[in-house]
C-alpha cells in the first residue's frame, strides 16, 4: 500500500514539474519571442485622398490655317503665342522668288489669323470635328473613333497645306471623360478635376452611357488642352480628410470593439478607435496623438505583452 502511495506521489510531483516547464516556456515565449515579432509604425499627420486617373479628350474653338502658295514658311513669335484676328502669324517666300524682288513683298507671302487666340505650329485634322457642339449631339462613339493625325509643318509648305491652328482661349475648354461608371452622376452636378498645375470645378453638360462617360465643361480655356487633345486628367471624387494617419494594417476588431494596438508605458495595450477616414493603404483616426507607435501586425494575445519599438 506505501508503494502505490509512494508511485501516486512521484507522479504527482512529475506532473508539476512537467507543468512548470510548459509554463515556464510558454511565458519565456510571450515574454521575449511575441515581441520581437510584433512590428510597429508611428502615428503621422497627413491628408487621404480619393483621386482616379481618367482619360479626357478635349474640344475648344480651333480654326486650322492653310499656306495660300508654296514656299519657304518662317513662323513670326513662338509656338503658343497669342495674336489678335488679322495679324500676321507667318510668312511666305514663293517658290522661285527672289529675296528682296517685287515678287518677294507680294501681298500673298503672308498668313494671317481668322479669329484671334492662340497660335500652335501643328494640327491634328480633328480642329473642325472635335468641337463643343459636336460633343454635346453627336454619336460619341463614332466621334471619338476619329483618328488623330498629328501635322507640323516644314521649312518648305505646298499650296493648302495645314500649317498650324488657332485656339480661341477665351472661352471655356469641353472634353469628354471616360469613367468606369456613371452612377449618381446627373447633368449640371460638378467634378472637381486637377488638370495639369489647375484644380478646377467642372459642369457636367451629357451623360453618355456607351462609351460610358460624361461631357463636361471647364469654367475656362484649359492650358495644355490644344497642344495635346487627349490626355489623363485627376478626378477628386471625395474631399481629402486631414488628421493623424496610420497603415491600414492596423486595424483590428476585438469583439465588437474596432481600434488598434498601441505602444504606451512599454507595454502593448488595445484602444478603440474612430475612423475618420481610409484608402486602400492608410485611416484616418479622430483623436488620435502624433508620434505614438502603433502596432501594424495586430492579432489576439498581445494585451499586456512588452513593446520593444526600438526599431521602427
Amino acid at each position: 500500500m506505501a508503494g502505490k502511495n509512494r508511485k501516486t506521489l512521484y507522479m504527482l510531483l512529475w506532473g508539476l514539474l512537467f507543468i512548470l516547464f510548459t509554463g515556464g516556456i510558454l511565458w519565456f515565449y510571450r515574454s521575449n519571442l511575441i515581441p520581437g515579432a510584433i512590428k510597429f509604425a508611428v502615428a503621422q499627420p497627413g491628408t487621404i485622398t480619393h483621386e482616379r486617373k481618367v482619360a479626357a479628350t478635349f474640344a475648344n474653338e480651333e480654326v486650322g490655317i492653310s499656306a495660300p502658295l508654296s514656299g519657304k514658311i518662317q513662323f513670326v513669335g513662338e509656338d503658343g503665342q497669342r495674336f489678335r484676328s488679322g495679324e500676321v502669324v507667318a510668312t511666305l517666300q514663293p517658290e522661285g522668288a527672289v529675296p528682296g524682288s517685287r515678287q518677294d513683298y507680294a501681298l500673298n507671302q503672308t498668313i494671317i489669323t481668322s479669329i484671334g487666340g492662340l497660335f500652335f505650329h501643328h494640327s491634328d485634322g480633328l480642329e473642325s470635328i472635335m468641337t463643343s457642339e459636336n460633343l454635346n449631339s453627336m454619336d460619341l462613339g463614332k466621334l471619338l473613333a476619329q483618328t488623330a493625325k498629328v501635322h507640323t509643318s516644314g521649312a518648305i509648305v505646298q499650296a493648302g497645306e495645314i500649317v498650324g491652328k488657332m485656339v480661341n482661349n477665351l472661352i471655356p475648354t469641353q472634353a469628354f471623360l471616360e469613367l468606369e461608371s456613371i452612377d449618381e452622376l446627373a447633368v449640371g452636378k460638378t467634378l472637381r478635376l486637377i488638370a495639369g498645375n489647375q484644380t478646377l470645378s467642372v459642369k457636367i453638360l451629357r451623360i453618355s452611357d456607351q462609351p460610358k462617360g460624361v461631357v463636361i465643361q471647364f469654367p475656362h480655356y484649359v492650358d495644355g488642352s490644344a497642344a495635346q487633345r487627349r490626355q489623363d486628367v485627376t478626378w477628386v471624387y471625395l474631399p481629402p480628410t486631414s488628421g493623424v494617419l496610420v497603415p491600414k494594417s492596423a486595424l483590428w476588431t476585438q469583439g465588437e470593439e474596432l481600434g488598434i494596438y498601441i505602444s504606451s508605458g512599454g507595454v502593448v495595450h488595445f484602444k478603440k478607435v474612430k475612423i475618420l477616414d481610409q484608402n486602400d493603404s492608410q485611416v484616418c483616426i479622430e483623436n488620435l496623438p502624433i508620434g505614438i507607435p502603433v502596432v501594424i501586425t495586430p492579432r489576439d494575445g498581445l494585451e499586456g505583452v512588452a513593446a520593444n519599438v526600438k526599431n521602427i
